[in-house]
């Protein structure tokens, strides 16, 4: 081959491979820089929904409410056609647990009630400790001794007149007997008569009858007295005796009289009407002389820790998460209040704050998020109870 046509050949061949390689070279970069650029226009467009996003609030209609909502405080429901006797508090006190509000006119009938209690329970006690001792039946035993003492003199006058009879009638007997003795010689002597004699002997014999019925009469007495006495001083010691049955029902008696000093001490704390909290007085419904209404007496809540409640529709509620901030705004306060959601709702329900025409939104569905204010807005917060609010609740 001639040197020209060589040259020729090896100067067309790497033309040829150059231009092979940049054909192959030029599709890979372009699809290398469509990558790059997609890649780059994601990332722009992530950035941009980001911030989007940062700006993004959930807004929402709600009411402004103390911590545990208003307490309606009222007497109880026991204590029937009762007026207000005395009322301590007026509308913006601040109150602490337990602190009496008011006295119902109830106070003096349940005092005295307390009183009557307390002295049966006084009286039941005795008889109680009187049982224990002995001398539950004191008057029952003096009686019982004074009728065994009676049954002894009985016994003993009875005995000293019977022998007393019994002595006069044998020496009358003895001396019938002598006369008769006396008359029986005369008549065997031929002196007197038949019939004078047997008048004599007859006398001798109704003595000694007497006599007999007589110690018959002693002998009964004998008999009698002893046995009643016995059974006398019988009764006595059953008298005397402490049975367990006995200690048992007057126990039972003291413990139900016990039971109701109790009870009339606990209708008689029903006159005073106590905060249940510590709080504010929202409003007063009933003052002294007034029955107590339907309203109840005070309104009470515990406004130090103020919270709004805003309700949320179902379709954004899924958007809201614990500790998120809010604005709070409305017409009738003088500078945006703060919160933080404390608390999202369970339960989805009907709409209850209403912007306008409540007809135009009767139907929406919503949750209650409790957003508790900052401690800073909650003075002035309390004092806008249930203002109707509009809330803006930041979801990044």
């Amino acid at each position: 081959m001639k040197f020209k046509e060589r040259l020729h050949i090896n100067l067309v061949i790497p033309l040829v491979l150059v231009a092979i390689g940049f054909a192959i070279a030029l599709p890979f970069h372009i699809f290398i820089n469509y990558q790059a650029n997609k890649e780059k226009q994601k990332a722009t467009t992530v950035i941009h929904t980001s911030k989007v996003n940062v700006s993004e609030n959930v807004t929402a209609l709600g009411r402004i409410q103390p911590k545990d909502k208003v307490i309606n405080l009222s007497g109880s429901s026991s204590l029937q056609y009762v007026r207000v006797s005395q009322i301590f508090v007026k509308e913006g006190d601040k109150v602490k647990h337990e602190q009496v509000i008011a006295i119902l006119d109830s106070l003096t009938k349940l005092q005295a009630a307390l009183q009557q209690a307390k002295l049966k329970a006084q009286v039941s006690q005795a008889e109680l400790n009187k049982i224990k001792s002995g001398n539950a039946k004191k008057a029952e035993i003096t009686a019982q001794q004074a009728q065994i003492g009676n049954l002894k003199a009985q016994f003993q006058g009875q005995i000293t007149i019977q022998k007393a009879k019994i002595a006069r009638l044998n020496a009358q007997f003895k001396n019938a007997q002598t006369e008769y003795l006396r008359y029986k010689n005369l008549y065997d002597a031929g002196a007197i008569t038949a019939s004078e004699n047997d008048t004599k002997r007859l006398n001798v014999a109704t003595y000694q009858e007497q006599i007999n019925e007589e110690i018959s009469t002693l002998n009964q007495i004998l008999s009698t007295f002893p046995k009643q006495i016995l059974e006398g001083k019988a009764n006595l010691e059953k008298l005397k005796e402490v049975r367990p049955e006995d200690v048992r029902v007057a126990q039972l008696e003291f413990y139900q009289a016990k039971a109701a000093v109790l009870e009339a001490e606990a209708d008689l704390e029903l006159a005073y009407v106590k905060s249940p909290i510590d709080g504010t007085v929202l409003k007063i419904h009933t003052y002294a002389g007034e029955g107590i209404s339907n309203n109840g007496i005070v309104d009470l809540a515990q406004t130090k820790d103020m919270y709004v409640i805003a309700e949320v529709y179902e379709t954004e509620v899924g958007k809201i998460k614990l500790g998120q901030k809010a604005t709070i705004s409305s017409n009738s306060l003088s500078k945006e209040l703060y919160g933080k959601i404390e608390q999202i709702g369970l339960q989805v329900g009907q709409k209850q704050v209403f912007n306008g025409d409540k007809t135009l939104d009767i139907d929406a569905r919503t949750v209650e998020v409790k957003i508790r204010l900052n401690p800073l807005d909650s003075d002035q917060a309390a004092k806008f109870i249930n203002l109707q609010v509009e809330t803006k609740i930041k979801i990044n």
